[in-house]
């Protein structure tokens, strides 16, 4: 059973694993709005979360992918999260169209860390693009460990879209929170009262 009552705060932190991916918006509908979900696992389920996500690959695909998969799959998706034990948490940011994504997912990442770390999250695992943007996303943690802004024990690690079935999780979730705000509310609805929303902006 879910427990809906769960937020990033006053949780027993050391036994629980934070996973991040990142979204755009629709350039079109939702111009300049950059996201990233986390998904929040305790770590105790780890082994049977992560078998549940894999057994939800079609033959043939890698990895699960929200924008590439089909309404009828996306809602299926959305039928097993809600589901499971888990924490939800994504940053949103918004309102700066001269900013480069790059800045946009720093600013998000810096939040989102925080609120992780705050909680006492201490293991925070990343999907991994190119070898100097996860140096980036190292730097920005190294600079807010050198800030005392999360504590010593905070750690982010990359790993690979498709060898981590964890990571489609935030995946899955960030493409939920963009189809809401372009008008397509139902994904994100299965999650009602569970999703720490926070949005930032320039």
């Amino acid at each position: 059973m879910p427990s809906s009552h769960h937020s990033f705060t006053g949780i027993d932190a050391d036994s629980w694993v934070a996973f991040i991916d990142e979204s755009e918006s629709n350039q079109r509908l939702d111009p300049h709005v950059y996201l990233l979900a986390a998904v929040t696992v305790r770590r105790a389920s780890l082994v049977a979360i992560r078998r549940r996500m894999a057994d939800l690959r079609l033959d043939g695909q890698r990895k699960l992918h929200w924008a590439k998969e089909s309404a009828c799959r996306r809602m299926e998706i959305m039928t097993v999260l809600e589901g499971l034990d888990v924490l939800f948490g994504v940053v949103v940011h918004e309102g700066d169209p001269d900013a480069s994504m790059e800045r946009r997912r720093r600013k998000c990442l810096d939040r989102l860390l925080w609120e992780l770390s705050r909680s006492g999250v201490a293991e925070i695992v990343l999907e991994s693009r190119e070898a100097s943007q996860n140096k980036k996303d190292r730097d920005l943690m190294d600079a807010l460990l050198a800030r005392r802004r999360v504590p010593d024990r905070a750690r982010v690690r990359h790993m690979a879209g498709a060898l981590e079935p964890l990571l489609w999780m935030a995946d899955c979730l960030a493409g939920a929170v963009v189809a809401s705000r372009i008008g397509d509310p139902g994904y994100i609805k299965r999650l009602d009262g569970r999703i720490e929303i926070y949005y930032i902006g320039p």
